[in-house]
């Protein structure tokens, strides 16, 4: 199996787990107080990480990555939720009805659709990390004070801005830090298991 559908296959199964532990916790609070906030905190994390701060014994940088591109996918779920122009933009299959953001269809849905990275797409991990602080930092404008909410299909953009950097860090982490990337596939493998 190559890397991308063994890394694609590994985070849907982290998904479900994850999902059947928290259910619906990530978007309890709504947009801002709860998906948006995960999305800050990992963004933060992966900053810091930058910066040389250590990683934690239960959360490596390649764990980081992937739970803001699981973030990311979920928030695009819950704006189709929010608009039904979003809704027919991403969920064309009849298949996926709503509530999107709802358990794992939506989200596996959008995950299956994800695509692979050309070798020349993939950029360092330094870049790719400040790609993902300059797309989430267009995120975050959105919602100060000062600033009015955008239309749905705007915060689609920019999510989707959020996810794909973050896709494109996974794959340069996956070139840069393979035992990382092994590590990752393992856990989930075992966590899937046990589950």
């Amino acid at each position: 199996m190559d890397s991308h559908a063994e890394c694609i296959m590994a985070i849907g199964r982290l998904h479900r787990a994850k999902d059947a532990a928290y259910g619906n916790a990530w978007k309890k609070r709504g947009e801002v107080i709860g998906v948006l906030a995960n999305l800050a905190r990992k963004v933060d994390r992966l900053e810091a990480l930058a910066e040389g701060a250590p990683a934690t014994y239960d959360e490596s940088i390649f764990d980081t990555a992937v739970d803001l591109f699981v973030y990311g996918l979920k928030y695009q779920t819950l704006l189709a939720d929010i608009d039904p122009t979003v809704a027919a933009t991403l969920f064309a299959d009849p298949g996926v009805v709503p509530p999107y953001s709802d358990g794992p269809l939506g989200f596996e849905f959008l995950l299956d659709h994800v695509v692979e990275l050309r070798a020349d797409q993939v950029p360092s991990v330094a870049r790719a990390t400040a790609v993902v602080a300059d797309t989430f930092a267009g995120v975050e404008s959105y919602f100060s004070p000062a600033a009015a909410v955008p239309e749905p299909m705007d915060r689609l953009a920019r999510a989707r801005a959020v996810t794909a950097a973050a896709w494109a860090l996974i794959a340069a982490l996956t070139r840069e830090a393979p035992p990382l990337y092994r590590d990752f596939i393992t856990a989930c493998r075992e966590a899937s298991r046990a589950g």
